[in-house]
């Protein structure tokens, strides 16, 4: 009689995505640990200013790596006419030069403001080319885990960079130590990306015009492209209500629930740790879900997770709401990539994204601008409670443009 071998376990789908394509297995690797050196460089930074400048030197510090990323369109640009993979090994090889510029000398502020600005520069350029390789490297039924992937090594700049910061800050050596190795994690991540293979430019280098009119024709195709234009318009949205939660938050556990510094960063760590385990679920579930489904259910997470923070009577319930908010933070960004992966042409596909970069950027801009304001008129509870019936209301925006899509 013939005995049957028993069946093989088969391997999990992130483990079968990684495993099987070194291409995507050497992106991802290298936006972790780039990610990383972006979470180190941002901690260690605003640790050598606080003392020497003080508040405003930190400002001035903020302001200069947020202020290139409006540029997203014209990043989004080179994203489409370059090769990727000398694009992007490029910014990391010169981000290392400007941070080890940095870790050297320890300029005075406004020689780092200057550097720090470049530093940004750079980063704004790299992002929307890495975001729009994905679909390159993987099946179209793998791009929603794919993406998953690839935000779970974005969260690690929130979860592990400014940890690992602050204990190389207090090593010997201090801020020394701690930005030369951030300057090697982009060397790092540049040898990592030597393994991608050499694709061309998405855009044939014979059809391009100028930088400004192809940014002007990326914006012009956002504008008109109905379903597109609404994940513009509703990420804005989306991105100024929770950047509000961000300003509100310290307040409502400081002063309402009088749960002191520890309480403050419990509930913070919440939302961090809901968008890691968001992340490694969806690596999974997200295979077998439409990526239209997935971005609806992120948002509506995230407006409830929001809701109930500001309703929340105790610190337990503030910390179970703001785990559920970052679920479903973690949820949408992956939603918003693959929908947007699915329906942008890949001639495209690096402005689109930068678009969507500076729409990000500006909603947060906005949501630090007045969320102060906002906490002092209406209190930090009524903060939350607007910010997530907001965030709710967004779904009608994007239910009608979204329903033809697959």
């Amino acid at each position: 009689m013939t005995e049957l071998s028993p069946p093989v376990a088969e391997p999990a789908p992130q483990a079968r995505l990684l495993r099987g394509n070194p291409a995507f297995r050497a992106l991802c690797a290298s936006r972790a640990v780039s990610f990383v050196g972006d979470g180190i460089t941002v901690t260690v930074l605003v640790l050598l200013v606080a003392p020497r400048d003080g508040s405003a030197g930190v400002g001035m510090l903020l302001l200069a790596n947020a202020l290139p990323r409006l540029g997203g369109p014209l990043a989004g640009v080179l994203a489409d006419r370059i090769q990727t993979r000398r694009l992007m090994m490029s910014c990391e090889l010169a981000s290392a030069l400007v941070i080890a510029a940095v870790a050297v000398a320890l300029p005075p502020l406004p020689v780092l403001v200057a550097l720090v600005a470049a530093a940004g520069v750079l980063a704004t350029i790299r992002n929307p080319a890495g975001r729009s390789l994905v679909p390159v490297l993987v099946a179209p039924a793998d791009r929603a885990p794919a993406n998953a992937l690839f935000g779970l090594a974005h969260t690690l700049q929130v979860a592990v960079g400014p940890a690992l910061g602050g204990l190389l800050a207090a090593q010997p050596g201090g801020f020394h130590t701690a930005l030369a190795v951030d300057a090697a994690t982009f060397v790092a991540s540049a040898l990592l990306l030597a393994r991608l293979p050499a694709l061309p430019p998405a855009r044939d280098p014979a059809a391009a015009t100028g930088v400004w009119a192809e940014a002007a024709a990326g914006l012009r195709y956002v504008a008109t492209h109905p379903q597109v234009r609404a994940l513009v318009l509703a990420l804005f949205i989306v991105v100024a209500l929770a950047a509000a939660d961000n300003v509100a938050l310290v307040f409502l556990t400081n002063d309402d629930l009088a749960a002191g510094p520890a309480g403050y960063g419990l509930a913070a760590s919440a939302f961090g740790v809901g968008m890691l385990l968001a992340s490694i679920a969806c690596t999974r579930l997200a295979r077998s879900r439409p990526p239209v489904a997935l971005l609806i259910v992120g948002i509506a997470a995230s407006g409830a997770g929001t809701l109930v923070t500001g309703l929340a009577p105790v610190l337990a319930a503030v910390v179970a709401a703001q785990l559920i908010a970052g679920a479903g933070n973690a949820m949408e960004n992956i939603g918003y990539d693959t929908v947007i992966q699915n329906l942008v042409p890949r001639p495209m596909l690096g402005r689109v994204f930068g678009t969507v970069g500076t729409a990000a950027q500006l909603g947060a801009g906005l949501a630090y601008t007045v969320g102060g304001l906002l906490v002092d008129l209406i209190g930090a509870r009524t903060t939350f409670i607007l910010a997530g019936a907001g965030t709710l209301a967004v779904l009608p925006i994007l239910a009608r443009p979204l329903r033809r899509q697959p």
